[in-house]
């Protein structure tokens, strides 16, 4: 079932800046999505539409069978939450406490209800002991939890995590991923935008975006195999298919054969 739909999606800034060019996709509820480019591929540009955060000007999205529009974006915003590159950008709040509660005052979400689902989702991602700590005190990882609390509160059922691991250390990146494949494995429809491959692999299906549009979608190991897809769109190769290359043009073996011979 397809929890997202996009059809003939073009977006412009300007003239001469191009952000999405006719693009054509769909997700289906509880796929993990990574989304691949380099800087300027427009998978920030397309995070920000799909959150309805840039209106297309041509093209049309749908979320869970319902169009994105000016009139649904509000109701449609409940569905999908964005952790953003710099969750700094994302604090309006004293307290943690009142940062996870900020999305669900907006929706009207009883106090109740909001006190039981900031506990909850606090304890959830690890962070109940920081609620009444000022945001600006946390480290980065803390901070990046502390939005996906925020996101998890609202129900949101579509997680999307624009560059969200860059800014971290290897240490806290490897338990943000952990924490994704988790909430996959719990029934959430994971996007993951990154330029980093060796994050994308852990995806069911890898997007490649090139200047506005889509090179390749298709299977994680599909996409895998193309080596001169990774070339063209400027990425960097995933390990395996470095070594794959590497064993193939006979490097390493005649590497290990002139250690050998040197002992």
């Amino acid at each position: 079932m397809n929890i997202i739909e996009v059809k003939n999606v073009s977006f412009a800034y300007n003239e001469e800046k191009q952000g999405l060019k006719d693009v054509n996709f769909s997700i289906d509820k509880g796929e993990w999505i990574a989304i691949l480019g380099h800087n300027g591929s427009g998978k920030s540009t397309l995070a920000k539409s799909l959150v309805g955060l840039l209106e297309p000007q041509q093209g049309e999205i749908y979320i869970d069978s319902v169009k994105l529009t000016e009139e649904t974006a509000f109701n449609l915003r409940k569905k999908v939450g964005i952790v953003f590159q710099n969750p700094d950008n994302q604090f309006v709040g004293v307290t943690v406490k009142d940062d996870i509660a900020f999305g669900m005052e907006n929706l009207c979400v009883p106090r109740e209800t909001m006190l039981e689902r900031i506990d909850f989702f606090a304890e959830k991602v690890g962070m109940k002991e920081y609620l009444d700590k000022q945001p600006s005190n946390l480290s980065g990882g803390q901070k990046q939890r502390v939005a996906i609390a925020g996101i998890l509160a609202m129900r949101s059922d579509i997680l999307i995590f624009d560059e969200a691991t860059s800014m971290l250390d290897p240490y806290t990146k490897n338990d943000l991923i952990s924490y994704m494949k988790l909430l996959n494995k719990e029934g959430f429809t994971v996007i993951m935008i990154t330029h980093d491959v060796n994050e994308a692999i852990l995806a069911d299906r890898i997007m490649i975006m090139n200047h506005g549009t889509i090179s390749a979608f298709d299977k994680t190991e599909t996409i895998l195999k193309q080596k001169e897809l990774f070339i063209k769109s400027h990425l960097e190769l995933p390990m395996a298919l470095k070594i794959a290359n590497e064993v193939k043009n006979n490097k390493i073996r005649n590497s290990l054969w002139e250690y050998v011979l040197k002992m």
